[in-house]
């Protein structure tokens, strides 16, 4: 006769194969909810001109980028928008970006070298807030100097803004990706990135100041919203000065809007892997410092739904070695369908967004895992005094 014990075993038996099909399909859910949020961002079209084109301020803080200033300011000046200036801070550059920028001749283009940095400014925000200062557009255009924008962006840029009624528009580039580590580690941290903010819905007029984000590779303000908010002055002392201007401007009651714009503009933001590891290590000790604990929820979805299948296939590796053919069969079914649907998604998103062959889609937990561990290193920076590196800068986080 069975006792109690032996029917609560029986129980428990029946039972966990279900668990483990339950939490199988819990990850496909994430994966695929992922999938959907990324095919919900807009996209950045061309567009005509208007009749009466307001005047764009194309602005471009510079310290220290002969490798891509000047591909970056002939972009700029190639736009096919009637109506624009560039202008350009020379941030304190002791490389050849001076030289290269004397090189380049249109009367459109204004060079003016950089003020010394005040205390309590970060080195971008102050670069920025010059050029603001010296510009004259109704619209502002921030551009990175590692950005190559083609001759359709700022119309494309206003069009969309205009017809979504955005104060701040901001987007993301096609990400040029050569080393191996970039390839391997970038597109985890821009993952996220995504975890972090709902950006396909980030212009709703209810949306919340601390929700919205900006990109600082490509920031297109109008420039009373931005005058409006403080514009860079007012978040002076960030590092993660773009994200801060974007709800600071959201708190001030205008709206923000993020675009998906690979046809329009792309940048190489770091060619080695020790660039990778000294600007990931910035950006990840500023976020974790100012939003530490949205920050470590977003890592533990992406941590999940990365590793979470190959857990389960563990699981059910050990049945298998312990005789629970159940549990075994049910874990390595559930988690072997949730790592090739996770896989082929990864795959797939490699060729698409940057145009990489698909195999490296396989290596996405190896990137995770190299991201969190330099992630962890410049949190451990900061903590200990050190702080991080950028461009010869210390930044404190």
């Amino acid at each position: 006769m069975p006792t109690l014990y032996h029917l609560q075993s029986a129980i428990h038996i029946m039972l966990f194969p279900a668990i483990m099909v339950a939490i199988s399909a819990a990850l496909l859910l994430m994966i695929a909810r992922d999938a959907h949020r990324l095919s919900r961002v807009p996209h950045l079209v061309a567009a005509d001109h208007p009749l009466n084109p307001p005047l764009i301020s194309i602005l471009i803080p510079a310290r220290n980028e002969e490798r891509s200033i000047g591909r970056c300011v002939r972009a700029a000046l190639a736009q096919t928008y009637p109506q624009i200036e560039v202008i350009v801070v020379n941030d304190g550059s002791t490389d050849r970006t001076s030289a290269i920028l004397a090189d380049i001749a249109d009367p459109r283009l204004r060079v003016r070298s950089g003020r010394p940095l005040p205390p309590g400014w970060v080195g971008k925000c102050n670069a920025c807030q010059q050029l603001s200062d010296a510009a004259s557009g109704a619209w502002l255009l921030f551009l990175d100097a590692d950005t190559v924008a083609e001759p359709s962006l700022a119309a494309a840029l206003l069009d969309s803004a205009s017809a979504r009624r955005l104060d701040l528009l901001t987007v993301f580039p096609f990400l040029e990706l050569g080393t191996f580590w970039e390839r391997v580690v970038l597109p985890p941290f821009l993952a996220l990135i995504m975890a972090l903010f709902p950006i396909e819905e980030m212009d709703r007029p209810n949306m919340r100041p601390d929700q919205v984000l900006a990109n600082g590779q490509c920031i297109f303000v109008r420039r009373e919203a931005y005058v409006h908010a403080g514009g860079h002055a007012a978040v002076r002392g960030e590092v993660l000065e773009d994200v801060r201007l974007a709800q600071t401007i959201c708190a001030a009651g205008h709206r923000v809007g993020f675009a998906e714009g690979m046809a329009h503009l792309r940048v190489r933001m770091y060619t080695s892997g020790r660039e990778v590891a000294e600007g990931l290590m910035k950006h990840a000790a500023a976020g974790y410092r100012s939003g530490g604990g949205r920050s470590m929820w977003a890592m533990s979805g992406l941590i999940l739904t990365t590793f979470g299948p190959l857990w389960i296939i563990a699981v059910g590796l050990a049945g298998l070695m312990l005789g629970a053919q159940d549990v075994a069969w049910a874990a390595l079914a559930g988690g072997g369908l949730s790592l090739l649907v996770a896989l082929a998604l990864r795959s797939v998103l490699y060729r698409r967004l940057y145009r990489q062959p698909m195999v490296y889609g396989l290596l996405w937990p190896f990137g995770l895992l190299c991201y969190m561990l330099i992630a962890g290193a410049g949190m451990w920076r900061v903590r200990s005094g050190r702080g991080v590196t950028w461009k010869g800068r210390t930044y404190s986080g």
